[in-house]
């Protein structure tokens, strides 16, 4: 790995900050970030938004328009070099003129991995990476286990208290966690593609199941109740 600096470690920081904004709504592609620099200044900024729509280095070019000739392009991940539902972003790069490309992660599908970076440095660009590799890996977990595995990936959501209990007593609903971890996993609902809960689940607090952000908006996931004996009454939420 060739070394970088600590102004890539900080680019490459504003470009995580990009792709968190395409969280929950990119299924199933990764969350991707761009920011394009030129003369140390921060000329364009993208995201990838959603599936099936333009990449987060298309975006980013497309608003630097001529200036990107000659500009340093920092993205989360490395740029596809194959056809799917959009172009190449690597002929795109190239066409620009940028000169150099920092990407966060390799991409772990076998139709890309490697591949963008070789067809860029075949074409004169300057390529620096991986950097914050685990940050940028961490945000793109649940693309990256179903690339390598064929599996979506599964996370135990559990509220429980000091001494061990996840109720106050069996059947009566009662909160037992704190404001801050609400949010948080609110935040979780907004990033995920589906929540699944049981049936004793469902009679004890009959709920929603829904995404409340503080801040608005947000992605409501597929709701599955596990109930083998169709017990559940029709008029729950």
């Amino acid at each position: 790995m060739i070394e970088y600096s600590r102004g890539d470690e900080t680019l490459m920081l504003l470009a995580l900050e990009e792709a968190r904004k395409g969280a929950g709504r990119t299924s199933p592609n990764p969350c991707v970030g761009a920011v394009i620099v030129k003369d140390k200044k921060v000329i364009a900024k993208g995201f990838h938004e959603k599936a099936g729509q333009a990449h987060a280095e298309i975006n980013a070019l497309r608003l630097a328009g001529e200036y990107a000739h000659g500009a340093t392009v920092y993205v989360t991940l490395e740029p596809c070099s194959h056809t799917g539902k959009t172009p190449p972003c690597c002929e795109a790069l190239v066409r620009s003129g940028v000169s150099r490309v920092v990407y966060g992660m390799r991409d772990p599908n076998p139709l890309v991995s490697g591949k963008g970076i070789a067809y860029l440095e075949k074409h004169g660009v300057k390529v620096l990476g991986p950097v914050l590799e685990q940050q940028c890996m961490k945000l793109n977990e649940s693309f990256i286990t179903y690339i390598t595995t064929g599996k979506p990936l599964v996370v135990l959501k559990a509220a429980i208290s000091l001494d061990g209990r996840i109720s106050y007593a069996p059947k009566k609903p009662g909160r037992i966690t704190g404001d801050e971890s609400r949010a948080y996993v609110h935040e979780m609902r907004n990033r995920y593609d589906a929540i699944m809960v049981g049936t004793t689940t469902v009679e004890s607090d009959n709920p929603s199941l829904t995404t409340r952000l503080a801040k608005g908006g947000g992605k409501d996931p597929h709701r599955i109740i596990l109930d083998a004996g169709l017990r559940l009454k029709p008029d729950l939420n």
